[in-house]
């Protein structure tokens, strides 16, 4: 990436170099406009999220006031590089005769090449950008696209089917940027107006699977399905077995699941008291002793700075526990 970064910076500046031989050429103001053209294009190609994206957006007025902010800005860069070239001319007292195709060619020559080395739309999926200027940009749509590819899933039933359910999880979020969507799916979720229990249970298989974790692309993964399966114990059921396989499976991704303080937290508090659970007090406490060894799994395949760290927070937490270190 540095490398393709530096030939970037190297095409993008046949792009300003065309200006400047027009203006040491003594052409004209004529090639303002033709110049501004290829500027802009060039920008619509490398920062595509400082343009509207829709035809919707471009009916807004403020979609219009940042589109000619950017004009406006071109404008002003070209007729700086068209003074800077022509006084350089003067200054050297040489001014060769050039066909206005040539310097306009130079700088069309950045558009082709620098498509070639950097597609925005690829690099902002993988949360790669120029700048945090473009990266700032980019969050708010980038959020607002995740949060609206997420919508369709919430209109399905509580009690639709497990497997046309999980499919549909599926398919949402097996888009590149998954991180995002998987944010906006976690956050639409904790909302209390409705149980999406079909959804719960789909989104904890989605991310407890080996395929998910294994990778590391969506790092969040399996801390958001603790997240959503909260103190309900059958998601939770279905949560910590899965959570033990991928734990003992993978250790390297340890980094993904909670923490083992949040695991003993809820070991603590217990799944949900229920008056009409069916579930035997006896599987309320393996349950509990479930999260437990995971805790104790998730601490031993945490790096060692890490496990440290957990522990020592886990005794400022603990009375109990302080008591014991003082007097270790």
């Amino acid at each position: 990436m540095p490398t393709r970064i530096r030939l970037l910076r190297g095409a993008t500046a046949l792009l300003y170099i065309g200006p400047l031989l027009a203006g040491l050429s003594g052409l004209g103001w004529g090639m303002l406009a033709p110049f501004v053209g290829i500027f802009v294009v060039w920008l619509m190609i490398l920062r595509p999220e400082q343009w509207p994206a829709t035809p919707e957006e471009w009916l807004t007025g403020t979609a219009w006031g940042a589109a000619l902010t950017q004009l406006l800005s071109q404008i002003l860069l070209v007729s700086i590089l068209l003074a800077l070239g022509r006084g350089l001319g003067a200054v050297a007292g040489f001014l060769p005769e050039m066909n206005p195709i040539f310097p306009l060619a130079v700088s069309f020559l950045a558009i082709p090449l620098c498509r070639v080395l950097w597609d925005a739309q690829e690099a902002a999926y993988h949360g790669i950008f120029l700048d945090d200027e473009a990266a700032a940009a980019q969050a708010p749509r980038a959020a607002t696209e995740a949060s609206a590819a997420v919508v369709p899933l919430l209109t399905l039933a509580d009690d639709a089917p497990d497997a046309p359910t999980s499919a549909a999880v599926a398919t949402v979020l097996k888009a590149v940027r998954a991180d995002l969507r998987l944010n906006a799916f976690t956050a639409a979720l904790a909302r209390s107006d409705r149980s999406h229990a079909a959804l719960r249970r789909a989104l904890i298989l989605w991310a407890s699977e080996p395929e998910i974790v294994a990778p590391g692309r969506v790092p969040s993964a399996m801390a958001s399905g603790f997240a959503i399966a909260g103190r309900n114990a059958d998601l939770l059921r279905l949560y910590v077995p899965r959570a033990m396989a991928l734990i003992a499976a993978f250790p390297d991704r340890a980094n993904s699941f909670p923490t083992p303080a949040q695991l003993r937290d809820a070991a603590a508090e217990g799944p949900e008291t229920d008056p009409y659970s069916d579930l035997p007090a006896h599987l309320r406490a393996d349950l509990r002793d479930g999260l437990q060894a995971l805790a104790r799994a998730v601490e031993t395949a945490l790096p060692g700075d890490s496990a440290t760290d957990l522990s020592r927070a886990e005794v400022r937490r603990d009375p109990v526990a302080q008591s014991e270190a003082r007097h270790a």
